[in-house]
């Protein structure tokens, strides 16, 4: 695994030895221990089946994706089950709709799934996730990799490298009886590319909108005859800018993997990445005047930076190992085991807005404008965090019958740490001295002060969880699927006492799987989160913040059709969230509800004559149900939260000769109105975006050609009125051309 660059010292603190990295490396050896001992009382066995990278028939929850349809998922019950057994609502994004729509980004990637709402617009969307809700609940934390949380308790992290993974599984709806803390919206699950049996060789170059140039390569294969040791390595190198003016979005990553197999029984894939990021955060902020309508001074340039060019904004550097361990223990037993070490450090230089009030007059109605709308108040804010996390997942599986019944035991155990520490320059430090800047003629020349003082902080904590899983079949009608979780949580903080929160979860669903295709199911699922410190209110410890959803759906599966269809209804509440008291905004009483409730509709459909479809449609109500203090928003919307959100993807694989190797795909993605206010006296704007790609294959060479937001609609996004106003220009036309070159 590459080394990182070493950090900048004169910007950070002194490097400490991680507690977390010691943990993780007391682990590994424990398994190569188990795995060698395999291999020595086992060598008389088979290998393992090697997986076919075309795909094929029925395929496995961890393989390629044959086509738009996935038949399994292993996301949803940590066990490798059809999809249509689920007793939840999950979506599987596989490597060649992620190619065909061109996907550069998590955030496209998901985008055309149910349930999913993303931002279309500018604003602090350097990190994905951030801009991503699953049904009306951010996802900024609810982002895993092959099963292991990736979330290091920082309030930024690091974007995703799609050309990394082979799939992208949604698990919608609440997950914590499986995987411990989390948002009661779902998660997403990156499953890794993996070493493959059959050899595979592919390098591309991509060129596009805003500069943008890209090169990556993806190697793999078998090293010895009989297949026991195969490889994998994936690697990308972008440089490119951004459609904000001064704003790069360079990038490296890289991916080896290594797969050990001395027979069927036994397999060890150790994974490690490492990701380096340099960019800056889209903050704009512009006033109405000059964006949702013209001024006296003309209109503010989409592109127009308000930051310092060259003062640095975003570095991130990430890099990862991990492992995946499976050991066959007799003939109904495996054991698996699945762990993942992961460090991140960034440096943000945030130049902003001022969203405070004026200090020379707080009483000023048109701070941070000037009189005439021209000049904005801008502040300055320094982080630098570094993140350390270690989770280690243990299960044991068994199948077991009697009679009439199937049924599939998990049980697990699994350990996950985090320390991470911050230097933090917060907002309006007395240090900073940074100019105002004309939005129509702007001096980026100007002399500025960053902030010089910083608070420290630092946190660790660790979570214990066990779990137990019974899926059950009766017959060939009828899956039943149960589990509960109990989590112990511990969390220290610098300056603050120890905090213990505990927490049992559970989950029940049944599905009826109907001779032509129809299943029907229920379910039941919780999630919570915990919540460090005291409540000023009660002088009680916070209580972790619950979620649990109700949901009813059906699925189909046409007989004769390799198509997907499902409807799902849910209703979640999530309950004990924070909320600031009128009467001192700097207490936090634990006394907030929001309920969101919603019907999804999806489709996925491959067809023998070439022709692939995505589609998808939701509608979602979040509201407030206990905002404390006044209750003036008790019953109204949540935030930007649409109502209704449509998508289609169509894809079609011309069949006849004279036009073989022709592909090309069009969508088109609206997404709703939604308040911009929290008393809803105010909305965003809707936008329906279309999307279009076409390829051409010949011989081992692919081209393409694709674009985002093809016809330019730029929509303007408002929260607030004059002078406080808040306006972000909508994300523009974006297009790329490839070729990628494939061989054995």
């Amino acid at each position: 695994m590459p080394t990182p660059t070493a950090p900048n010292t004169s910007r950070r603190p002194a490097q400490r030895p991680s507690t977390t990295l010691r943990k993780a490396l007391t682990t590994l050896p424990l398994v190569l221990f188990a795995a060698g001992a395999a291999a020595q009382s086992e060598s008389g066995e088979t290998r393992l089946a090697p997986i076919n990278v075309e795909g094929a028939g029925v395929d496995s929850a961890y393989a390629p994706v044959d086509g738009y349809v996935a038949e399994r998922s292993a996301t949803a019950t940590k066990t490798d089950i059809p999809l249509i057994e689920s007793p939840q609502a999950v979506s599987v994004i596989g490597r060649e709709q992620l190619e065909d729509r061109d996907a550069d980004t998590l955030t496209e990637a998901v985008e055309y799934s149910p349930g999913i709402a993303v931002l279309n617009r500018f604003n602090n969307n350097i990190i994905d996730s951030i801009g991503i809700n699953i049904r009306g609940f951010q996802a900024s934390d609810a982002t895993y990799r092959d099963g292991t949380r990736l979330f290091a308790g920082l309030p930024y992290d690091a974007p995703i490298e799609p050309y990394g993974l082979e799939r992208i599984e949604v698990l919608r709806g609440p997950a914590s009886v499986l995987y411990g803390q989390g948002q009661p919206g779902g998660i997403i699950n990156l499953v890794t590319k993996r070493p493959t049996a059959t050899p595979l060789r592919e390098i591309g170059l991509e060129m596009g909108s805003d500069h943008h140039k890209q090169l990556k390569g993806d190697v793999s294969g078998p090293i010895d005859e009989d297949g026991h040791w195969r490889y994998r390595l994936t690697g990308l190198m972008q440089d490119a800018e951004s459609p904000i003016n001064f704003i790069e979005d360079d990038r490296v990553y890289i991916a080896p993997a290594l797969t050990w197999a001395p027979s069927a029984r036994t397999e060890l894939t150790v994974l490690a990445d490492y990701q380096k990021n340099e960019s800056d955060y889209y903050w704009t902020g512009f006033p109405r005047a000059g964006t949702a309508y013209d001024s006296d001074n003309g209109r503010i340039p989409e592109d127009r930076y308000i930051g310092i060019p060259g003062l640095g904004g975003y570095e991130s550097e990430v890099y990862s190992v991990g492992y995946l361990f499976e050991q066959l223990i007799g003939d109904r037993i495996t054991f698996r085991q699945n762990a993942r070490y992961r460090h991140i450090d960034y440096d943000v230089v945030d130049v902003f807005r001022d969203y405070f009030a004026n200090p020379d007059d707080p009483d000023d109605p048109l701070y941070p404008l000037n009189e005439d709308l021209t000049q904005l108040s801008r502040d300055a804010r320094l982080r630098f965090d570094e993140g350390d996390t270690l989770t280690v997942d243990n299960q044991l599986v068994t199948e077991l019958s009697h009679g009439n019944f199937d049924h599939s035991v998990l049980v697990g155990f699994d350990y996950k740490t985090l320390d991470y520490e911050a230097r933090n320059s917060g907002f309006r430090n007395p240090t900073t001295d940074i100019p105002p800047l004309d939005l129509y003629d702007p001096d980026y020349s100007q002399d500025y002060a960053l902030p010089t003082t910083f608070t420290r902080s630092r946190t660790e904590a660790d979570q214990y969880g066990l779990y137990v899983q019974d899926h059950v079949k009766y017959g060939d009608h009828w899956a039943f699927t149960a589990g509960a979780r109990q989590d112990w949580v511990k969390e220290e903080s610098l300056g603050a006492d120890e905090n213990d929160q505990n927490n049992l979860s559970w989950r029940a669903g049944l599905v009826y799987l109907a001779d032509n295709g129809l299943a029907p199911y229920a379910s039941y699922s919780e999630s919570f989160t915990p919540q460090y410190g005291v409540n000023e209110a009660t002088g009680a410890s916070y209580e972790p913040i619950s979620g649990e959803q109700y949901e009813i759906g059906l699925r189909y599966r046409p007989i004769g059709w390799n198509a997907s269809f499902e409807i799902a209804a849910f209703d979640i509440s999530r309950e004990n969230e924070l909320v600031a008291l009128p009467s001192n905004p700097t207490v936090q009483d634990q006394i907030g509800e929001t309920r969101s409730r919603g019907v999804e509709l999806g489709a996925e459909i491959d067809l023998t004559r070439g022709l692939s479809a995505i589609a998808s449609y939701t509608w979602n109500e979040v509201e407030v149900v206990e905002a404390g203090g006044a209750q003036a928003t008790n019953g109204k919307r949540v935030v930007d939260r649409p109502e209704h959100i449509a998508k289609l993807w169509l894809d079609y694989e011309f069949q006849r000769p004279v036009l073989d190797g022709l592909g090309m795909g069009a969508g088109v993605r609206h997404r709703g109105s939604a308040f911009s206010n929290a008393d809803n006296t105010a909305r965003y704007p809707s936008a329906t975006l279309v999307d279009a790609a076409v390829r051409y294959t010949f011989d081992n060479v692919r081209l393409q050609v694709s674009a985002r937001n093809v016809f330019d609609d730029v929509k303007v996004y408002c929260t607030g009125n004059e002078p406080s106003s808040f306006c972000d220009y909508g994300v523009g036309r974006n297009v790329l051309g490839s070729i990628t070159y494939r061989w054995d």
